[in-house]
């Protein structure tokens, strides 16, 4: 009795990898717009002194400061969980068949 074993590919190889860039450009432009308010608020305050000014540009610094390390660490999670989930469909559309067979001689 003869086998063939063979791995059998259901759907093309495709990169998935453009999913995460819906959520990382978003992420992105989250990050623009909070620079453009931080940015904005500093120039309205500059003029400004006193201990209430100190405190609320200091309190908006570390904000700002854990608004970053935040959209970084979820820009970098998506482009990790976008290439998982890019290996397992991958890995889903291929099927290993072995095929039984028995020669006939005639």
């Amino acid at each position: 009795m003869g086998q063939i074993t063979k791995d059998h590919r259901f759907q093309p190889y495709q990169d998935l990898h453009y999913k995460a860039a819906v959520f990382t450009k978003q992420l992105e432009e989250m990050e623009r717009i909070s620079m453009e308010m931080q940015a904005r608020i500093n120039k309205e305050l500059e003029t400004s002194s006193g201990k209430i000014v100190e405190e609320t540009l200091n309190a908006l610094k570390m904000n700002h400061l854990d608004e970053q390390l935040l959209i970084d660490s979820k820009i970098l999670l998506f482009e990790i969980l976008a290439s998982q989930y890019h290996s397992h469909i991958n890995d889903m559309n291929i099927q290993s068949i072995t095929i039984y067979y028995k020669v006939i001689d005639d």
